[in-house]
């Protein structure tokens, strides 16, 4: 079985050789390398041509900007029946692949991806690990937790068949690809080893931007699984109501840091009058804030630092 690692490069000559020997040194020796040059200005392009002239990579270029359009790109081309996402400055442990396909069998093959674990690695070099959550997958890619871009192994049929990445997100790029798999799917496998090492680093991504957009895409799209779930799964929403509008609502106060009034607005739109946080108990001061003044003058509060 063929599983196809596709790289989308911006910038990267500091890291992509280590990431490279890291997929080189995988005990899983079915691969083809699909590098995806996203308009480097440095090395980039020089080093992914050397590695091309060997044979040990298929080099592509993007021009259109973003990691959603050079994964595309690789998707395009790649013959691999799984997808091995891998963003430049991160590492794969041995194991990685090799581990995830044996968690297949023929009962579960048919999966839209594995959701994988891994390590957050700081630029100190410390390490955190991060375990996808079990609990539900709706409830997990809502949270953020059902692993992640290159901790995960995704099924290519699948993927190509809700049309890939949307290139017109400049975040939550990975939360929207999980939630319309899980649309068409709902069928996932969990892997709780982290074998993959997600750096941090400071500059020189591909996606960036700045944070009220980011939150406002966070945001909207936490919204269409909400509208998704109440139409098209009335009993889990009636029975899970309270926990998606108890997250919606803390989402809404870190976009309230960065816009409040637009905060204010979905806020308005999106809850009831009978609406009570449930954080820091009934008579917390927040609490008796939000009731007392509504969401927009308890968050203005909030943002004088007062007790909250």
């Amino acid at each position: 079985m063929i599983v196809s690692v596709i790289i989308p490069c911006y910038n990267v000559e500091l890291y992509i050789s280590e990431c490279l020997e890291s997929v080189f040194s995988q005990s899983y020796k079915d691969l083809e390398i699909i590098c995806v040059d996203n308009n480097s200005t440095d090395r980039t392009v020089e080093i992914l041509n050397e590695y091309s002239l060997k044979g040990k990579i298929i080099f592509l270029k993007e021009t259109s900007a973003g990691a959603s359009c050079a994964r595309n790109r690789g998707l395009s081309v790649a013959k691999g029946q799984w997808i091995q996402f891998l963003d430049a400055d991160d590492l794969l442990l041995q194991n990685k692949i090799a581990h995830q396909i044996s968690l297949l069998s023929s009962e579960n093959s048919s999966a839209a991806f594995i959701a994988g674990a891994c390590y957050k690695q700081k630029t100190d070099g410390t390490r955190t690990a991060v375990v996808p959550s079990e609990e539900d997958p709706f409830k997990a890619v809502f949270l953020t937790q059902l692993g992640n871009t290159c901790a995960n192994l995704f099924n290519a049929n699948s993927i190509r068949e809700v049309g890939g990445w949307d290139p017109q997100l400049k975040s939550s790029q990975e939360s929207d690809l999980m939630f319309r798999l899980l649309k068409k799917y709902n069928e996932v496998i969990f892997d709780f080893v982290p074998l993959t090492i997600i750096r941090e680093r400071f500059s020189g991504q591909i996606s960036q931007g700045d944070p009220r957009k980011n939150w406002l895409q966070y945001l909207q799209l936490r919204l269409n699984i909400i509208a998704y779930l109440s139409r098209e799964c009335s009993l889990y929403w009636l029975k899970e109501k309270a926990f998606y509008e108890q997250r919606l609502f803390t989402f809404l106060r870190i976009l309230a840091k960065y816009d409040l009034e637009k905060a204010s607005k979905l806020f308005e739109e999106n809850f009831d009058r009978n609406f009570v946080p449930s954080f820091g108990g009934a008579f917390s001061f927040y609490n008796i804030l939000f009731k007392l003044f509504g969401f927009k003058n308890a968050e203005r509060i909030r943002q004088f630092k007062f007790l909250i």
